[in-house]
């Protein structure tokens, strides 16, 4: 199992990777975007799955609950550990002014969503003065939001663990 989810990791890794640049590329500020967020999730969600049956089949067409979680578990951290490197040197190396121009758009979008809310413009500027967008860019940050994503690699892991899994028949009747 380990072998087939670390390659199906990588796999991950690398197209969350190419995805990553190709909307450099286009513009950088669709990053930030919540539905690029949501397609990316369901894009993961369906290849885990996709490579899990494949490991599935692999058994002979039966796999616990516990192995299809403990697969796409180590799928998902392993992706991504590959995407957080590459996001640490995207934003230190590559394009160092990056982490202002989202921390500047992260800004504005706040204000435009708490407006939109109806907040008055005190609890506007309390929350900018709050906010640090810009710490979530540094290498440090980058590593916290990790940690703080293996929670969320944990619950994809029961809803792909779920898709995958398939019992092996009881013919006792």
């Amino acid at each position: 199992m380990k072998d087939h989810a670390l390659k199906s990791g990588v796999i991950l890794g690398v197209v969350g990777i190419l995805i990553s640049l190709i909307v450099y590329i286009i513009d950088p500020l669709l990053m930030i975007k919540w539905w690029f967020s949501l397609s990316s999730l369901v894009l993961f969600i369906a290849l885990v799955s996709y490579f899990g049956i494949q490991y599935r089949e692999m058994l002979g067409g039966f796999v616990s609950f516990k192995i299809a979680y403990i697969y796409s578990i180590l799928t998902f951290v392993l992706a991504g550990l590959i995407g957080t490197a590459f996001s640490i040197l995207l934003f230190q190396v590559i394009d160092p002014d990056l982490p202002q121009l989202m921390s500047e758009a992260i800004i504005e979008q706040t204000v435009e969503m708490m407006e939109g809310f109806g907040a008055n413009q005190e609890i506007i500027d309390e929350a900018i003065e709050d906010a640090d967008p810009a710490a979530s860019f540094t290498v440090m940050g980058q590593i916290k939001s990790f940690g703080m994503v293996l929670i969320f690699y944990a619950v994809m892991s029961l809803i792909t663990g779920a898709i995958i899994k398939r019992k092996v028949p009881d013919f006792t009747e």
